[in-house]
């Protein structure tokens, strides 16, 4: 029995020294990682959507930082978006230190028969502390429709593929005023 005892004691003192020593070199407790991760998190651009994807399927936001809009897959992000018949949030984070000057956005990747239109619900900037924030039909404001692709019907914020067996879904350019809403909210 004492020597059961003695083991326990031994552990727990050993446990406890650890503890004591992981903290006294600066090691990151799990709190601490999660803090952090939540402090780089709030420092980077996020580009949301609401909307209605009916089926999978992947979506591409590009940007540019130089002032023009030669888009290029160097600087793009890909967001997998699993399909359902109700609204859904889709995020793009844009790397640290990344702030663009102009975002294009194309809504699912190569052919997709399958795919259903696209219904937009709201378009959203988050950075820091600031945010802006475009409803419905609203958000054509800050974005056009590529014509070569995408039908947008009179009156609403749904997307079509112009046909069903196009290489790509749906595209989105930017309008000047989503270029001053940027900068409003990355100064």
């Amino acid at each position: 029995m004492k020597i059961k005892s003695f083991i326990v004691i031994c552990t727990l003192v050993i446990f406890a020294s650890c503890k004591k020593e992981a903290q006294a070199t600066g090691e990151k407790t799990e709190t601490q990682a999660v803090s952090t991760e939540q402090e780089v998190d709030k420092n980077l651009l996020k580009v949301s959507f609401d909307l209605v994807v009916k089926k999978d399927d992947n979506m591409h936001l590009y940007y540019t930082e130089d002032g023009t809009i030669n888009f290029d897959e160097k600087k793009s992000l890909w967001v997998p978006v699993k399909g359902s018949e109700g609204v859904q949030e889709v995020t793009f984070k844009l790397p640290e230190n990344v702030l663009p000057t102009h975002l294009r956005v194309d809504f699912g990747f190569g052919k997709n028969e399958a795919q259903s239109d696209v219904e937009l619900k709201t378009f959203r900037l988050k950075y820091l502390d600031k945010m802006f924030e475009a409803k419905d039909t609203m958000i054509f404001n800050y974005f056009y429709p590529n014509k070569e692709n995408t039908i947008v019907p009179a009156k609403t914020a749904i997307l079509q593929r112009k046909a069903k067996d196009q290489p790509g879904g749906p595209i989105l350019y930017p309008h000047a005023p989503l270029t001053e809403e940027l900068k409003k909210i990355i100064q």
